[in-house]
């Protein structure tokens, strides 16, 4: 597959959409941690259910590489990292690979089509993940299958995994599915159009919010009742980000809105062109995204700009902020950038080809990030 950078193409630009397909100060607070982040170094999509983007591990300090592996497919897939250092990653190929953190693959569980949404991983250790076949699988540590869920369309969204072990994801029929720990369906919610790229988040009290092609932002109740929704002037890619008192989201037009938890508008600020990065929330709500014209915004608590960082071309993946407040992010112009969190450049590396892969930081302060040119890297000390 070509990768070319036409966001006015429809056919590419939904593609782009699943490259969507993390922040945090020294310190997190105890009701900010779920079992999941706690059991694992990086276990889903964002890092936390309510998809922060925040990290409580330092990033790699400079652009040293540790290691590549090569898949046989491009890697628009987020990597996701358990508590042992396991790496587990999708491809266009239709794989699902587990790396070690010395960049030896232990074993490859083969789908009917391409995977571009992240896993999600279990406190026992299960990996969760969709396919453009339609279906949500449930792998065991040892690559076996455990189960698998059809839905009525292609997965690009990635799951989330809440404390019962349910698994909520998109569909591009438009429906939020909540399947039990043992495969079986328990519920969905279905949205006025597809939900191509928006993986759900779930709030301190349960809430699940899920963005929709039919400009909506929902708000569901954990027996998969409507609690609320929002109206965006565009369609939704983006996944939700769950900030103290306030959820983040972007529509493809490049609107950031802060949505309080009653589902009124707190404000909305214009990022001045396309995006379909998902923000950021750091622990002073500074909230990071990205944008088709290749800037990385923070915005404030109140809505207002910041800064804005400028990369060589679009970005379509969304940021990681480590403890030290610094924000990684890759861009289409095929490098992997690193910046402070006053806007000023710590440090860059040069991959070469697009990056739409989201990057993964482990407890051990090592930085992975897929690329375009069926590789994974790992970058660290």
């Amino acid at each position: 597959m070509k990768v070319k950078n036409v966001f006015s193409d429809v056919k590419t630009t939904l593609l782009c959409l699943t490259a969507n397909a993390l922040i945090i100060s020294s310190i997190i607070p105890t009701s900010d941690i779920y079992a999941q982040d706690v059991a694992n170094s990086f276990p889903m999509y964002r890092h936390n259910l309510q998809r922060t983007g925040r990290v409580p591990f330092a990033g790699p300090s400079n652009d040293t590489l540790k290691w590549s592996i090569s898949s046989s497919g491009e890697i628009w897939s987020s990597p996701v990292v358990d508590s042992d250092g396991v790496i587990y990653v999708g491809s266009t190929d239709g794989n699902l690979l587990s790396i070690t953190s010395k960049g030896k693959v232990l074993w490859v569980f083969k789908t009917a089509d391409e995977i571009f949404g992240a896993p999600a991983i279990g406190t026992d250790g299960i990996v969760y993940f969709g396919s453009a076949d339609g279906r949500i699988y449930a792998i065991n540590p040892d690559g076996k299958l455990k189960w698998k869920f059809q839905s009525g369309g292609a997965i690009h969204s990635s799951p989330a995994i809440g404390d019962k072990g349910t698994v909520y994801v998109g569909s591009y029929d438009g429906k939020l599915y909540a399947i039990a720990a043992n495969g079986k369906l328990l519920w969905s919610y279905k949205t006025g159009a597809s939900i191509m790229t928006s993986s759900p988040s779930v709030g301190k009290d349960n809430t699940i919010y899920i963005g929709s092609w039919d400009k909506h932002l929902y708000a569901l109740n954990a027996d998969g009742s409507a609690k609320w929704n929002f109206e965006t002037e565009s369609k939704i890619d983006a996944s939700p980000a769950v900030g103290n008192d306030t959820v983040y989201i972007t529509d493809i037009n490049g609107k950031l809105y802060a949505v309080n938890l009653d589902g009124t508008l707190k404000w909305g600020f214009d990022l001045g062109s396309r995006t379909h990065s998902s923000p950021a929330i750091d622990t002073d709500e500074t909230t990071y995204v990205g944008t088709q014209e290749g800037n990385l915004y923070a915005i404030g608590k109140d809505g207002a700009l910041k800064w804005k960082f400028k990369t060589e071309n679009s970005i379509t993946a969304s940021p990681t902020v480590d403890a030290n407040g610094v924000i990684y992010i890759g861009s289409w112009d095929g490098k992997l950038y690193a910046v402070n969190n006053n806007g000023t450049l710590k440090w860059r590396t040069t991959i070469g080809e697009p990056l739409l892969s989201s990057p993964a930081i482990d407890s051990k302060n090592t930085l992975y990030i897929g690329c375009v040119n069926w590789k994974l890297y790992a970058l660290g000390q």
